[in-house]
């Protein structure tokens, strides 16, 4: 039966013979059958890499935060690196984390939906373990379950996480990161559907002698509303001349009505101690300064103007005469 010919390859025999070109072999159409590769939409890579870039620099700032930070609260050498960002589906994320597992639903308001955020339970427990007065290192018991205190000391220090990673965030968009909830198992954490495309932020933690990871799970559904803005030039939107002119222009509308304090200072004038504690109501003290000369304005303590005293409506007045340059102030610093 392999050596019957099909209608359509006698059809392309007879054309080839009329056109006296070389028929086509049945091995090259197979060829060509295999050559096409069969499109998956389901698996479609919907982040760009200039969009996993820009999350890398963004968790790159949050890994350096929460180094300092845990560094602070465990007192001990703490070290957070970016190991990877890659693009998985949800499903392939949920097959992979351990049980048990310490995963948190955030929501980063104004953003659609929530993000995952995973801690081994080697982290967990010694995150525990120092802020109990431990020494840590306890790696050898961390498949057991864990209790209510040991959520409840996770979730206060997974609130203080979320205040950095919206701190990391500010250059792109300002969000506002809340815990929902904190499950021990995957299959309680489905925020979305299994072949929903998610970036997987892998971040290296080192706790002293203790190493292990945390992972941040990402649907491509949150961040799409701010795919525009999820652009490393983004991050350096704010050095352009016409925002830094209009940064400007909003500084001076903020700082017009602030209220300053004002001085017209007299030239200094001595006198002796004695005289000073015989002083009485009614006595009058002679001020080492001359009526025709002008006087020092301060602003704020700072020498910034020269005037002329007067009255105007029964109230003492001075009259600004002159401006002081910079190499002048110095000068009147100290009167």
């Amino acid at each position: 039966m392999s050596n019957v010919l099909s209608q359509s390859e006698i059809d392309e025999l007879l054309s080839a013979l009329a056109s006296g070109k070389d028929a086509p072999s049945p091995e090259s159409a197979e060829d060509d059958k295999k050559a096409i590769r069969l499109y998956d939409f389901r698996a479609a890579n919907r982040f760009s890499k200039e969009q996993m870039r820009t999350l890398h620099f963004i968790y790159d700032n949050f890994a350096n935060l929460l180094s300092t930070y845990l560094s602070g609260t465990l007192r001990a050498v703490c070290e957070v690196e970016v190991f990877s960002i890659e693009e998985q589906t949800f499903a392939e994320f949920a097959n992979s984390m351990p049980t048990p597992a310490l995963v948190s639903v955030i929501r980063m308001s104004p953003l659609k939906g929530s993000i995952l955020l995973e801690i081994t339970p080697v982290i967990a427990y010694e995150i525990i373990s120092r802020l109990l007065g431990g020494s840590g290192q306890q790696t050898e018991n961390t498949d057991k379950a864990f209790t209510e205190i040991d959520l409840s000391i996770m979730e206060c220090v997974i609130r203080r996480m979320l205040a950095l990673m919206d701190e990391s965030w500010e250059k792109i968009i300002k969000v506002n990161s809340a815990l929902e909830r904190t499950e021990t198992s995957s299959q309680y954490v489905q925020i979305v559907s299994a072949n929903e495309p998610i970036a997987i932020v892998t971040l290296n933690v080192k706790i002293g002698d203790v190493s292990d990871i945390i992972n941040l799970c990402i649907p491509h559904v949150t961040v799409q509303p701010i795919a525009k803005k999820l652009v490393m030039k983004t991050l350096y939107s704010d050095s352009r001349p016409d925002k830094a002119k209009d940064d400007h222009s909003g500084f001076e509308e903020q700082i017009a009505g602030v209220k300053l304090n004002l001085h017209a200072v007299f030239n200094t004038t001595t006198a002796k101690l004695m005289d000073i504690l015989n002083l009485n109501v009614g006595d009058v003290i002679q001020l080492e300064h001359n009526i025709s000369k002008p006087v020092t304005v301060q602003v704020e303590h700072l020498s910034k103007f020269k005037g002329v005293v007067g009255t105007q409506n029964s109230n003492y007045a001075v009259r600004i005469t002159e401006i002081l340059k910079e190499s002048d102030r110095d000068e009147y610093r100290d009167i």
